[in-house]
């Protein structure tokens, strides 16, 4: 009697839904803190002064260790968004994100995002606005779920399942990857007006290396996902908030 065979597609997805999570499960925050942290150069000792802030005044007792990679900064604030069923931020819920690539394209006349890399893969050329809307579109579909969704337990369950999806992940970072795109370009519109920005962007369009949307993304955004993280790409500038570590989550009692 010939033993049964799963088909192709469900012995990936068993590969892809078990054993292989992107965020770890909990640890006590202080006992994680003692042994990453050690020794007593000036890093270490702030960053112990940063968990222990947040075991104290914040009262966050545990943390989800983040995969290291080159999308761990972007895992780690994805995870927080699901994880806590964040609603989008407001001008998220103003446009219509999933047309923001065309309207790039079309509206304000940016050609040069053909040369947007997807990650390790160099993809250019007129269909990275097809793929680009496909990521965009995930993306808001997940979130809207993630933030509708009340029920915690729920949310974590269906938190295990994303997170042990390699492929959907890099797709939704790559969403947000292009979404802090459009935004350093739409700044840099207003500027062109004289409109008061942020600080932090003029401090971006201040460098060598990106003094327009264009550079900023052939020098450092097409690298995240491929040669290095958001954590490396910038030492003065990052567009989304990330918790002390990027290699962790904090999770309340």
């Amino acid at each position: 009697m010939k033993a049964t065979r799963s088909a192709p597609r469900e012995r990936e997805r068993s590969r892809t839904t078990s054993g292989n999570l992107s965020v770890e499960a909990e640890v006590d925050l202080l006992s994680y803190c003692a042994r990453e942290w050690k020794g007593e150069t000036p890093r270490a000792r702030l960053m112990r002064k940063a968990y222990e802030e947040l075991f104290w005044r914040y009262h966050v007792k545990c943390v989800r260790p983040v995969k290291r990679d080159n999308y761990d900064a972007l895992r780690s604030v994805l995870f927080q968004i699901f994880s806590q069923g964040l609603s989008f931020p407001s001008w998220m819920k103003e446009k219509d994100i999933v047309k923001l690539p065309e309207k790039l394209l079309f509206s304000q006349g940016c050609n040069w995002i053909q040369q947007y890399s997807f990650g390790p893969e160099k993809y250019t050329g007129s269909n990275v606005f097809g793929k680009l809307r496909k990521c965009v579109e995930l993306l808001k579909l997940q979130w809207t779920e993630f933030s509708g969704m009340r029920d915690y337990h729920k949310r974590g369950s269906m938190c295990n399942s994303l997170f042990s999806d390699a492929i959907l992940e890099c797709k939704l970072y790559e969403a947000l990857k292009f979404l802090m795109l459009y935004q350093v370009t739409e700044v840099y519109e207003q500027m062109k007006t004289n409109k008061i920005v942020p600080s932090l962007f003029r401090l971006l369009f201040s460098r060598e290396s990106s003094p327009d949307p264009l550079s900023f993304m052939m020098n450092h955004l097409n690298s995240i996902g491929d040669t290095c993280g958001l954590d490396q790409f910038s030492p003065d500038f990052s567009p989304v908030m990330v918790p002390p570590s990027f290699h962790t989550v904090g999770t309340c009692p």
